[in-house]
């Protein structure tokens, strides 16, 4: 039986794990969505009349349980992680379930046992994620655009709350895109700040603890300092910038020799160097914008080159060049409507 948290506009209700089977056709393969960090995305549909609803399409997200990981992770530690996840997400959610449309509405969440079965359900009504829609043609450029103002604003509003919000996991496999192409942060395992406060122990150098971030998006600076900021969140932006410019995922690219991932950022860097003097960076004209983007009418090469800048300025190792939130912000927008 479904209980309900707080009343009436916004209420969230705890739902059974029959709830959620219902939901998603007891998770049948049609239905599945994804495999993120830590957790599995499904289509799922209300049917009419349950609680009282009417139908909807929802997504629901069911934490993966800790034994079924691989045998690198600490099990007991990564129960610990999941449960303490869980635990974060459902009051952040609710405090800003109608602050922003780029996060999801929490309709309902579900704890049978954090080792048995951790989901959450969303008034959400996905197509698929960012990571596995990067490289699809119909993924036009003004909606590739649209996505990145989004995140973009996403960013500035949750680091300018006091305390700030870090998100510190941001990547292409954590967003959601619903059905208009309106992206949507669906992972909040690293999140810090906020009204969940500030998380003091979970950093890769102690070693009770299991995460650390997504491999092609986790920032130098933090690899060298273990300290996270504003700057590392830039970080991961600029790498999803890239994925949006290249058409590609941030794993894409394999060494013949080796066969060893180059990270998209490191291929940018490469094929981008800024060349610095004392005063400023000097003008570069550089496009990662894919050759098949001069074909729809909405591009312009000019566009392709601001937005190259600013995903190359992103990822740079030095955090002082990194631009913020806010010139993010309003450098995209002026892209934004551009036409040839």
């Amino acid at each position: 039986m479904a209980s309900r948290i707080g009343g009436g506009e916004g209420e969230v209700f705890e739902v059974t794990q029959q709830d959620l089977e219902l939901f998603t056709d007891n998770f049948s393969q049609n239905n599945h969505i994804a495999k993120a960090q830590y957790c599995e995305l499904y289509h799922g549909r209300i049917p009419q009349g349950w609680k009282g609803f009417e139908a909807r399409d929802v997504t629901v997200k069911v934490w993966v349980k800790a034994a079924e990981m691989s045998h690198k992770y600490r099990v007991e530690a990564l129960y610990q992680d999941l449960l303490e996840n869980f635990n974060y997400e459902i009051p952040f959610l609710k405090h800003h379930n109608s602050t922003t449309s780029d996060l999801p509405v929490l309709m309902a969440f579900c704890r049978v046992d954090e080792k048995e079965m951790l989901g959450v359900v969303y008034d959400l009504k996905s197509m698929n994620t960012l990571r596995n829609f990067v490289d699809k043609g119909e993924f036009k450029w003004l909606d590739r655009i649209k996505v990145a103002v989004r995140l973009a604003r996403l960013l500035e509003l949750l680091h300018g709350y006091q305390p700030r919000y870090l998100v510190r996991d941001l990547s292409a496999a954590h967003i959601m895109l619903d059905q208009d192409m309106n992206p949507v942060l669906f992972n909040f395992f690293m999140l810090t700040g906020g009204v969940i406060g500030e998380k003091k122990d979970d950093t890769p150098f102690q070693q009770n603890r299991t995460l650390f971030g997504s491999y092609g998006y986790i920032d130098f600076a933090y690899v060298m300092t273990g300290v996270w900021c504003e700057a590392t969140d830039i970080f991961a932006l600029g790498v999803i910038l890239l994925e949006l410019l290249f058409k590609l995922t941030v794993d894409h690219h394999i060494d013949e020799k080796t066969g060893a991932c180059i990270y998209l950022h490191l291929n940018a860097v490469s094929l981008y160097p800024l060349k610095k003097s004392r005063f400023s960076l000097k003008e570069r004209k550089c496009s990662f914008a894919d050759k098949s983007f001069e074909e729809e009418p909405e591009f312009n090469l000019r566009d392709g080159q601001k937005i190259s800048k600013l995903a190359r300025l992103c990822v740079d190792r030095d955090l002082r060049i990194r631009p913020s939130t806010k010139t993010l912000v309003r450098e995209l927008q002026k892209v934004k409507f551009n036409k040839k």
